[in-house]
């Protein structure tokens, strides 16, 4: 009896690693997904960090009723961060690479608008060195950030890897110098 020589033929062969290279890139393609994913977790976390010590900051100024210096030569900043007189200062990546929300647009808005009149008014930039001084000491972009209403602006990286600008807008906060006085408790008027 002659036996038959039963190997591997190259179409079985060809086949097995066509499906191993499909199985491979799906792998490398959500591990890649993963990766953004991660990566904008991250920014968006430090975002909120960011936010919440300059809003730390702002309420400590507010409580002490330091939250606007003026001089005779115009307002004396004591926030830390450098002050953006024009909002053209600020580095925006091109309108139409970014994909806007209601809150991101109206922050494009300011390029036209943008007249700030109190100390409250002004955004600061906010490099890594001067995040230090506020707390934050693994920071490695620079923000661009209004201490009153708690904006948060990425400037270094500017948008994530869905092309989202990495800002966060306004809080629901409101300015000290608006708030009324609760008179529901009858001893407040004592």
């Amino acid at each position: 009896m002659i036996k038959d020589n039963q190997g591997v033929t190259i179409v079985v062969l060809v086949v097995a690693v066509v499906l191993l290279l499909i199985l491979a890139g799906v792998g490398l393609n959500l591990s890649f997904s993963s990766i953004a994913q991660v990566k904008d977790s991250k920014l968006k976390t430090e975002l909120g960090i960011v936010r919440q010590a300059v809003t730390e900051q702002y309420w400590k100024a507010s409580s002490v009723g330091k939250t606007e210096i003026s001089t005779g030569d115009g307002i004396v900043s004591f926030w830390v961060g450098n002050l953006i007189t024009n909002f053209s200062e600020i580095d925006l990546p091109n309108k139409n690479t970014v994909k806007l929300t209601e809150e991101s647009e109206a922050f494009f808005s300011k390029v036209d608008d943008y007249a700030p009149v109190y100390q409250e008014d002004y955004y600061y930039r906010l490099t890594p060195n001067q995040l230090k001084e506020i707390g934050i000491n693994e920071a490695e972009a620079t923000y661009v950030v209004n201490y009153a209403t708690g904006e948060v602006y990425n400037e270094t990286q500017k948008k994530d890897s869905k092309s989202q600008l990495l800002y966060l807008p306004q809080t629901n906060q409101k300015k000290t110098d608006t708030l009324e006085k609760d008179n529901t408790f009858s001893d407040w008027n004592e």
